[in-house]
């Protein structure tokens, strides 16, 4: 145990750490007068810090490892050794057992209380790991949870019980809770349920790849009605598209279903996107992206005017880095104002808006009212027309700096992107700060990861004969026999200095203005990925699902762009481009 006599307060450790400053620390002071909160709840609340970042610091100070409860599955056994109420009263996740030993999770593992509870109530000596109270207490909701109701149990009963309803007087609304209990266990970000001539299937999309989980009886059609009716849709409705949205908690969170139908041959079928309402800020280095690197990026966040754009395909984590981005600012000293849509992040200190087409207000509009509201920093959800583009390059000019997404297939796509909505060259080189690109790729689950010898196929693309040894999961409980839990980002980017923007105002080829970049950076998404696959965190397979057959993605999809056309946008897949 550490001797606390010898512990530093939060605020010096974060301050020590380069976390925060003292304006931070001074600031959430005066707040613990009124809130009487503790320090590190008003400054990860606040978005000072993450809780991620307070709790690593406490790990080195206390020489206690730390653990993400995430990548976790405890037995049921060792669970059962608890009351959950207690679990949960005292912020500790049993974990696993060695001889004499019990593996805990908590949030303050040097607690001497807590260390003669667990050999109390237990008889072995507790093995203590350091993880965030939140991830604890919703580990603990949520294995205890599924060990009192084995959802997949309920399902297969609640299915059986209707298919023999045949006068339909038992509604659907318990089988639709299992349904969305069992997406949350298995962390789904979609559902969908497709209508099939002999069957309604049940497929969920976890870490970015489908997985079938549930097949049903035809009979059991009435669910997509069922669901219709949830999310206040039309039901009379069958022949066209609808859009709609509810609400649910699961496992003491709220979580919001955006929920669309489309019409196929044997019914309608229906995608709901899961998304939780208290979404928590990442830092970059729990994002994956490296040190050398982070430098980098947070440099370009720091610039007083200019935009810095964030580009890749739909769902690979944009948003989420821009706000990992914004994290390093202090917004103390910064007039932060945002349109979005919808708002992921709530951040206090940020004057965060909503864009309502009904009512006029859009990214472009936004972009112009912000301006009279004397912003430091404006953020656009998405650029994806001419106008937003023009309104957002003509704040970039006017003393501001603009954070915002774009969607190309690669960093040096933004330029013919922009180009295409309609941006001039010389207004590109004025304004562009940097491009990052970026797309999510599956980790090797932990639990099950196993060294093997790689293939040939496997080194020649990789371009490194001499590998030895490469790590893939073998399949278990935790990652659902995938051998994949969780995902990490992989990337590419850009920073204009004077010499490339000088390339870029006199419309050189991309391939030069591409060549002088990347002999600056050192690294395209390809060298990331190969660096990942190797360390172990990832696979060559993930590597060939989420890149393709190209080599080195933004040489390859520079030859589609040089043939690229004004009137034409640049959305050339990574398929395309090898082809």
């Amino acid at each position: 145990m550490t001797d606390t006599s010898k512990k530093k307060p939060l605020g010096v450790l974060l301050k020590e750490n380069g976390i925060i400053t003292e304006d931070h620390i001074s600031y959430a002071l005066r707040l613990q007068k009124l809130t009487k909160e503790k320090l590190g709840e008003i400054l990860e609340r606040m978005g000072f810090v993450t809780e991620f970042e307070v709790v690593t610091a406490l790990a080195c100070q206390e020489a206690v490892p730390y653990v993400d409860t995430d990548e976790i599955v405890p037995r049921h056994d060792v669970l059962k050794l608890f009351n959950k109420n207690l679990c949960l009263t005292n912020n500790f996740l049993p974990m696993g057992i060695e001889e004499d030993n019990i593996k805990i999770a908590a949030n303050n593992p040097s607690d001497p209380k807590l260390h003669q509870l667990i050999r109390r109530q237990t008889g072995r000596n507790p093995v203590f790991y350091i993880a965030e109270r939140n991830k604890i207490i919703n580990a603990i909701n949520t294995f205890y949870y599924f060990l009192e109701h084995p959802v997949e149990q309920l399902i297969d009963r609640e299915v059986s019980v209707l298919a023999k309803d045949t006068e339909m007087a038992r509604n659907l609304d318990n089988l639709i809770n299992h349904i969305l209990h069992l997406a949350v266990k298995s962390r789904a970000t979609d559902i969908h349920i497709q209508s099939m001539e002999n069957s309604i299937d049940i497929s969920f999309r976890v870490d970015g790849v489908m997985i079938p989980m549930l097949v049903m009886p035809v009979e059991l059609g009435r669910l997509v009605t069922s669901i219709k009716m949830k999310a206040e849709m039309d039901i009379a409705e069958q022949r066209l598209p609808q859009d709609g949205r509810f609400r649910a908690t699961i496992l003491n969170k709220t979580y919001d279903f955006r929920v669309s139908t489309i019409v196929s041959p044997h019914g309608e079928n229906v995608a709901m996107r899961v998304l939780p309402t208290d979404s928590t800020i990442m830092g970059m280095q729990q994002l994956g992206f490296f040190d050398n690197h982070i430098q980098i990026i947070e440099q370009l966040f720091k610039e007083p005017f200019g935009i810095i754009l964030l580009t890749g395909p739909t769902g690979s984590g944009k948003t989420t880095t821009l706000y990992a981005g914004i994290k390093c600012l202090n917004l103390l000293q910064k007039n932060l104002i945002t349109v979005e849509d919808p708002i992921e992040y709530n951040i206090p200190l940020i004057r965060q808006t909503q864009v309502n087409d009904k009512a006029g207000y859009t990214f472009a509009s936004a972009v112009r009212y912000f301006l009279r509201h004397d912003p430091d920093i404006i953020l656009v959800g998405e650029i994806r027309d001419k106008e937003t583009a023009t309104t957002a390059f003509r704040a970039s000019t006017t003393g501001h700096l603009v954070l915002s997404t774009l969607h190309t297939n690669s960093a040096i796509g933004a330029i013919p992107r922009l180009k295409d909505l309609g941006i001039h060259s010389y207004l590109i080189a004025d304004s562009l700060l940097g491009v990052v690109s970026q797309r999510l790729v599956r980790k090797v689950c932990n639990a099950c990861k196993e060294a093997y010898v790689p293939a040939h196929w496997e080194k020649e693309y990789l371009g490194d004969p001499d590998i030895k040894e490469l790590y893939r999961g073998s399949g278990c409980e935790a990652c659902v026999n995938t051998g994949y839990l969780g995902r990490t980002l992989v990337y590419e980017f850009l920073t204009i200095d004077h010499e490339v923007s000088l390339l870029i105002e006199k419309e050189a080829d991309l391939g030069e203005i591409l060549a002088k970049t990347q002999h600056k950076t050192g690294s395209s998404i390809f060298d990331i990925t190969v660096k990942k696959v190797k360390m172990g965190i990832t696979t060559t397979e993930e590597a060939l699902r989420t890149l393709g057959n190209t080599r080195d993605t933004q040489s390859n999809e520079l030859l589609s762009l040089q043939t690229h056309h004004s009137g034409r946008e640049c959305f050339l897949g990574n398929n395309q481009a090898a082809l």
